[in-house]
């Protein structure tokens, strides 16, 4: 059907992706029936194409799965496993300063394709890869346009919605943090379901910060300068210390300390702020996590799990909120 890991031109990389398409497509067409000469699925590609990438041969093994696939194009895991690898050259193409053939977007359309047939075939993280692939999509817009016209927007109406717990998260996060406020965030799953819930964005003018990628990345350090109304030149700490005298900082529970200023930082629902924060009318909701945790649906709810406990490490007050919900199982910081 295709043929992954193409070098040359960016015409090569999107004549790369037209076969990719054409053969998903020629797939979905055969009404789920098994297409003549299809080969059976072998489940030991995806684990030595993830040591092959582990082991710095990243474009080798994008080969080694864009062969297999042609002839066994049911495995979601080998599926998942090249949008990873896409996923992580749309990255690596920013930290090269955004130069390079093809670009980030170009990556970010093989890895939606590959993500969307991991989707298809069931595999349990497909759908978080693919919404983490239209959140990379988004920082290239922020790039590309600045924060007040490519923030707080989804680029294609067809992106996909994530598990309600994770939402349920995201509204717990920003809830956390004041109006006008500026969310350091420190890990993919928290960027990811703050950015879902865009609406709160926009009607509580949140910005959220990477300060990783505000760090590596000159583009995205000059257009988020340019929304907080400081120098892009600062370094990071210098920057947020200054965003600091004028507004509200709060802290994620996965955000990197070592980057936010020396404040005199006080815990908040999920967060840690920078100044005092009055109480409002929205109340932490974790009825979606309960009922994903019971069912077991999702690797995911370990990781959602994860942050409200270290929260828990910073803000001794939610134990309350938390020990009647998580029962036998509350975040270490609660247990006696």
């Amino acid at each position: 059907m295709f043929q992954a890991g193409l070098v040359g031109s960016v015409s090569g990389y999107k004549s790369q992706l037209r076969l990719l398409i054409a053969g998903v497509a020629l797939l979905l067409g055969s009404g789920g029936q098994r297409l003549v000469g299809q080969a059976a699925i072998d489940p030991n590609v995806a684990p030595r194409a993830a040591a092959l990438e582990r082991s710095g041969e990243r474009q080798m093994a994008i080969d080694l799965l864009g062969r297999y696939l042609a002839t066994a194009p049911d495995d979601g895991r080998a599926w998942f496993q090249l949008g990873r690898f896409y996923l992580f050259d749309a990255r690596d193409w920013h930290l090269q300063g955004h130069r390079g053939d093809p670009d980030g977007l170009l990556y970010l359309d093989f890895a939606a394709t590959a993500f969307d047939q991991a989707v298809r075939l069931a595999v349990d993280s497909g759908i978080v890869f693919r919404g983490l692939a239209e959140l990379e999509r988004s920082f290239v817009f922020v790039e590309d346009s600045g924060w007040a016209i490519g923030g707080p927007s989804r680029i294609h109406p067809d992106t996909p919605e994530m598990p309600a717990f994770i939402l349920e998260l995201g509204a717990n996060l920003l809830s956390s943090c004041p109006a006008g406020g500026v969310l350091l965030v420190g890990s993919d799953l928290e960027a990811l379901s703050i950015w879902y819930d865009n609406l709160d964005l926009r009607s509580r003018e949140i910005l959220p910060i990477r300060p990783d990628r505000y760090a590596t990345d000159s583009i995205y350090r000059r257009r988020m300068a340019e929304a907080m109304g400081i120098d892009p030149a600062l370094p990071v700490r210098s920057a947020l210390q200054d965003v600091a005298s004028r507004r509200t900082l709060c802290l994620t529970p996965s955000a990197d300390s070592a980057a936010a200023p020396a404040l005199n930082w006080k815990p908040f629902r999920l967060t840690r702020v920078s100044r005092p924060v009055t109480n409002g009318p929205d109340a932490l909701s974790l009825t979606e996590l309960l009922q994903a945790t019971r069912q077991g649906s999702s690797v995911w709810v370990r990781d959602v799990r994860h942050v409200y406990d270290s929260a828990a490490r910073f803000n001794a007050l939610l134990c309350s909120s938390f020990l009647p919900v998580f029962g036998d199982a509350p975040p270490p910081a609660c247990r006696p």
